[in-house]
């Protein structure tokens, strides 16, 4: 248990004591699901069935190989890590570069910044899609920490040290600087779930480094967040007074606030009043990407989120959201709902890009993760009653 309380990330080795057979199918065939949208090149697709998706985000990537990792499919995880380590290197002159001129105190384009998504076969993609986005980065070294971690390895691979420490200077240099969201939006704002995923992923950096350099870094960035609080909530950005569903990763699974965090427990109500769309979550309120729908990812980080603060029931009702989105093909897409909340903004996508994804890789990751964090919690539960039953027989 952390200090902070329940902590959903749990010992070292517990996924492989998950016995599969005590869930109904979806669990299997979740964990198929990330396995066949995983490339023979160890990146996972966003989605295979949606054509803006298909590329590899840091982002989703990274939550995807910490669902197999729970799952212990460790050598999946390490084949994403490999690839990270290799796109990583493909592109390190490039990272060299924007932190010297960073340095220098030059001006960069955003569109010269080091990728957020890569092409299957780990190389940069060029097109005219937000590119300076910085959340990726902090994700990917969070979730190889865990992956050591779940896989019994005590240190990070020889041939894989230098990118860690590339990533992490890369993060600890322009940690504050405005970027584009985690929705490839707004770049000109510093937002706060970016501001999460950076301090996750230079503590892990930190560790995995022994350098205290960069939690120095990390105190910078927390300082950072303390700032973001208006009205009493965490703001979605510098420039957005508003909440967003992917602040719930404040506490699970970044730990870049603390669990009695009034501001953080007043946002957490606040994206479950305003969010919610039939028991899913939202990503925020001005939100009209395919409508905006409920997203399984989100509607899942809430119930994790659940789970770390020991609301069992209520991440059993998010868990039961997700699971009843399923098709009857085993699909589960990227978000539900949006036609019915907005047509307008639902059709106008649709024309743009055709129908949203139905086969979104995080979305399996995310019931995963919350599944098996579930189990875990009810067993854990358990475990207790029944130490307590014996001891009272004792006495």
């Amino acid at each position: 248990m952390s200090s902070q309380g329940i902590d959903p990330i749990t010992s070292v080795g517990a996924a492989k004591r998950l016995d599969r057979a005590r869930f109904d199918s979806s669990l299997q065939e979740s964990i198929d699901a990330i396995l066949r949208n995983q490339s023979a090149s160890g990146a996972i697709v966003a989605s295979p069935d949606f054509a803006q998706y298909h590329f590899c985000w840091l982002r989703d990537g990274s939550f995807s190989a910490f669902a197999l990792d729970r799952a212990g499919e460790h050598e999946a995880s390490a084949r994403y890590h490999a690839w990270v380590n290799d796109a990583i290197g493909g592109i390190s002159g490039i990272i060299d570069d924007v932190i010297e001129k960073m340095l220098r105190g030059e001006v960069l384009d955003p569109t010269i910044m080091p990728p957020a998504r890569f092409a299957l076969d780990g190389t940069s993609v060029i097109d005219d899609w937000p590119n300076f986005q910085i959340d990726g980065y902090g994700t990917w070294l969070w979730s190889l920490g865990q992956h050591l971690t779940e896989s019994n390895q005590a240190n990070v691979p020889r041939e894989w040290l230098s990118s860690v420490a590339r990533a992490a200077r890369y993060l600890a240099t322009f940690a504050t600087t405005p970027c584009f969201d985690v929705w490839e939006e707004n770049g000109s704002a510093v937002h706060t779930s970016t501001l999460a995923c950076v301090f996750g992923g230079l503590t892990t950096a930190a560790r995995l480094l022994d350098d205290p350099d960069l939690l120095e870094s990390a105190k910078i960035v927390k300082t950072r967040l303390h700032q973001a609080v208006m009205n009493g909530v965490y703001a979605k950005s510098s420039e957005n007074s508003d909440v967003d569903a992917s602040e719930l990763w404040l506490f699970t699974p970044f730990h870049a606030v603390d669990i009695g965090d009034r501001a953080f427990s007043e946002t957490v109500a606040t994206i479950e009043d305003r969010l919610n769309l039939y028991g899913g979550i939202r990503r925020y309120a001005t939100d009209v990407y395919f409508g905006s729908g409920a997203w399984p990812v989100l509607t899942a980080s809430l119930g994790w989120h659940a789970v770390a603060t020991g609301d069992i029931e209520k991440a059993k009702r998010c868990l039961a959201w997700v699971a009843a989105h399923f098709d009857h093909d085993g699909l589960l897409g990227e978000q539900y709902g949006g036609e019915g909340r907005d047509a307008l903004h639902y059709d106008e996508w649709v024309q743009r890009w055709g129908n949203p994804a139905k086969d979104l890789t995080w979305s399996y990751a995310m019931y995963v993760v919350l599944l098996i964090a579930v189990d875990e919690a009810e067993n854990r539960d358990s475990s207790i009653a029944t130490a307590s039953d014996v001891s009272g027989g004792k006495r």
